[in-house]
């Protein structure tokens, strides 16, 4: 145990009914990135919650540089070299970046009064640490979502971790963000901190990881050196079976123009926009952050307006003002924040799928729950969502089973046009190959998709034609079949 900065030793943890961790044994050396994978329940977050104090472990033992803890909780854990970086950003937005990189460690002059001198050299001496250049007194709400990640890191840091959690760290971050967090990683490496790497992009873990601990059902498969690995091996021992890559295979020849666009311009978020979209087609829209795909989406589904320009649905110019005319009209939304905008997290699965369905299921205001609970259980079979009632809260599942529930529901509303925005962000591979085959499905049964991705990848794999923008312009429109990831970049930053 002197090597490692931390061994943890047959650690269980249950909730009712649910057995989420049994005998997981996890290390990390000092200078290693070791990466955490598996799948959607496979027991990662669970495991790491134990590790950073956020759960109590039922039994095993937890050993940091050779002394057993018993955390108890994030305060304890933090005081014990133990920082988490979560998926979803911790910034308190009103006040400055340097307020919450030492936010808990602030230098005080006497009693309670605040060395503000101190406390904002010791930010910038941080972040020079992380290559963060910006001023620290900038408020946090001004910040991207990259620089907010790079507090977060620092703020951890500034209690002086040893070990580091980063749960989910690229999900949000453009190509050129990513690098650049990649970059922190590994002068933190250099610098013997522990790191601690969970995602669901495996070619992140052949990146940057030294090993990698593979789960699933809340128990370790392997662990392995990945310089001795490939991606494919990873995925097999994370779903237990050899897996099968979703593969673009489609000739789509549909001619009925569903959507049209012309020239839709907004003065700081897109210009002179023009598309159109077939029955039938699945067409992607592709871009850095930024590009404005978005912006234009969102338009179409009537949350923003347009400066100028025309849309026109099924033959017919329209006047999109709210998102109920959009639905109304056929068109149906599944947002980019599944989480916050998705979904209902208070309600059941039930309740979640119905929704759009209401009126018609109902009779003198009054729903017909047979009737529901009959529509919920057969989507539960056909997309195979796991749960073991449709009465569970949608909370509980897993951000893969989320999206089938969402996709449920525009199936029911019988949605002409289905607007899918990053729609499997943080969901792993299986779970992400499951809703590929989804999308192509509804679309040989006649369904219009758009979807918006940061990945090339899954649109090369799912959609037929691909629009690029870039800064709010439309740089090109491509046939998927015909071009390469490295083709839309160079469209796009040309």
């Amino acid at each position: 145990m002197e090597q490692d900065l931390l061994r943890m030793i047959k650690i269980n943890k249950g909730f009712p009914g649910v057995r989420a961790l049994k005998d997981v044994n996890f290390d990390l050396r000092e200078g290693e990135v070791h990466a955490l994978v598996g799948e959607n329940g496979a027991g990662k977050s669970t495991l790491m919650n134990v590790l950073s104090g956020m759960l109590q472990k039922d039994s095993g033992q937890i050993f940091v540089s050779g002394v057993e803890l018993a955390i108890t909780s994030p305060s304890f854990a933090i005081r014990n070299s133990i920082g988490m970086v979560p998926q979803e950003l911790n910034i308190v937005p009103e006040i400055s970046v340097a307020e919450n990189i030492c936010l808990g460690v602030q230098s005080r002059k006497v009693g309670f009064i605040l060395d503000w001198k101190e406390t904002n050299r010791k930010a910038k001496e941080i972040m020079q640490r992380l290559g963060l250049h910006m001023d620290p007194h900038k408020t946090a709400c001004l910040c991207s979502v990259a620089q907010l990640q790079m507090v977060q890191i620092g703020r951890a840091l500034a209690f002086g971790v040893k070990i580091v959690i980063l749960d989910e760290p690229t999900s949000s971050l453009t190509y050129q963000e990513k690098e650049n967090l990649f970059q922190v990683v590994r002068q933190l490496r250099q610098d013997h901190v522990g790191i601690i790497f969970i995602t669901h992009h495996i070619d992140e873990v052949e990146e940057i990881s030294d090993r990698v601990t593979i789960m699933r059902d809340g128990e370790n498969v392997e662990t392995l050196h990945t310089k001795d690995t490939s991606i494919r091996e990873i995925i097999t021992k994370m779903s237990g079976q050899e897996e099968i890559f979703s593969v673009h295979n489609r000739e789509f020849k549909g001619e009925d123009i569903l959507l049209k666009v012309e020239n839709l311009c907004h003065k700081t978020d897109y210009r002179n926009v023009s598309f159109d979209v077939k029955r039938g087609e699945v067409f992607g829209l592709a871009g850095l952050v930024g590009a404005g795909r978005t912006e234009v989406i969102m338009t179409i589904f009537g949350a923003n307006r347009a400066e100028s320009g025309s849309v026109y649905f099924k033959g017919s110019q329209v006047s999109i003002n709210t998102p109920k005319e959009a639905i109304d009209l056929g068109i149906g939304y599944l947002p980019e924040e599944r989480r916050t905008q998705g979904i209902f997290p208070e309600l059941s699965i039930r309740e979640n799928l119905t929704m759009p369905i209401l009126k018609r299921i109902s009779r003198y205001g009054v729903i017909d729950t047979n009737e529901q609970h009959k529509i919920t259980e057969q989507y539960i079979r056909n997309l195979q969502i796991k749960t073991t009632s449709d009465e569970n809260y949608i909370r509980n599942l897993s951000g893969g089973n989320q999206q089938k529930v969402i996709f449920a529901r525009w199936i029911e509303k019988n949605t002409e046009l289905l607007i899918l925005d990053e729609p499997t962000r943080g969901i792993d591979v299986r779970a992400k190959d499951e809703i590929h085959k989804l999308i192509k499905l509804l679309a040989e049964e006649g369904k219009t998709i758009i979807v918006i991705s940061s990945e090339v990848t899954e649109l090369l794999d799912v959609a037929d034609r691909i629009m690029i923008m870039h800064e709010g312009n439309v740089k090109g429109i491509v046939n998927a079949g015909e071009v390469s990831q490295q083709d839309i970049l160079r469209i796009a930053l040309s």
